[in-house]
């Protein structure tokens, strides 16, 4: 297992994303909070969650991963409800539920229990698989701990995710024949040839996307405010027309 997985937030990227080749969808919770101007901090609900990845899941033949942060209060359902839209996995993180917050920035939190964890992921399912996420590098637990969660996990998920500010950090985890996933979110600077190498199967590019068109709408909009006019835009910023036309369902 090999995989390259990149975020989409709604239908139109997701097909961009498997036109250009990539293995897999990724659907941020930490994009679909921004997205509904949510902070990142288990805010968002299931519902909400399913209703932005079902057109995705319908745009495209390749496999949609979805990041159901802590599970939504009782993961069974959470798992039963993705399974119908077709997806291909979920990922849910060790956080004590109530205490989610994002831990790009966040502190030391308090996380779940490892049998109250493991519990938790044991859930009956058919096709969907479980990526098990560990917040306890990030949160700056000691390496101990997080040998010992995934040592338990691997026991109830399908891929285990260490998520790390430095993938240095993860030099002593050792990587087992359970496949690894890692977000290098805070490390774009490791090619994928590089992660591979080093033993993960899954790679996750979480929220380029997204922030690409957070940027590119500030400049289209500064054009547009400063241009009294759409014609540079049209000429250097978007795409034609008719390219946006052929991402859409025929008619």
């Amino acid at each position: 297992m090999r995989e390259v997985i990149v975020s989409a937030g709604d239908a139109v990227t997701a097909k961009l994303v498997q036109q250009a080749g990539f293995d897999g969808i990724w659907v941020s919770g930490f994009e679909a909070c921004a997205r509904l101007g949510l902070p990142d901090n288990g805010s968002i609900t299931m519902i909400e969650m399913l209703n932005i990845s079902k057109p995705i899941v319908e745009a495209v033949n390749i496999p949609v991963w979805v990041d159901v942060d802590t599970g939504y209060g009782n993961f069974q359902r959470t798992v039963r409800e993705f399974e119908k839209i077709g997806v291909a996995g979920v990922c849910v993180q060790d956080d004590e539920e109530g205490c989610k917050t994002n831990s790009l920035w966040g502190g030391k939190t308090p996380l779940m229990d490892i049998e109250a964890f493991c519990k938790k992921i044991d859930v009956k399912r058919k096709s969907l698989k479980i990526i098990a996420r560990t917040e306890s590098i990030i949160r700056g637990y000691p390496i101990e701990e997080t040998m010992k969660r995934l040592d338990a996990y691997t026991l109830f998920a399908d891929i285990l995710l260490p998520h790390t500010r430095s993938a240095d950090k993860l030099n002593h985890v050792g990587i087992t024949a359970k496949p690894y996933a890692i977000v290098p979110t805070k490390f774009p600077y490791y090619t994928n040839s590089r992660l591979f190498s080093m033993g993960y199967s899954m790679i996750i590019w979480a929220n380029q996307t997204e922030r690409v068109k957070i940027k590119s709408i500030r400049d289209c909009l500064g054009n547009l405010k400063t241009g009294d006019c759409a014609d540079y835009i049209e000429s250097n910023l978007s795409a034609s027309l008719d390219e946006m036309k052929g991402l859409m369902a025929d008619e």
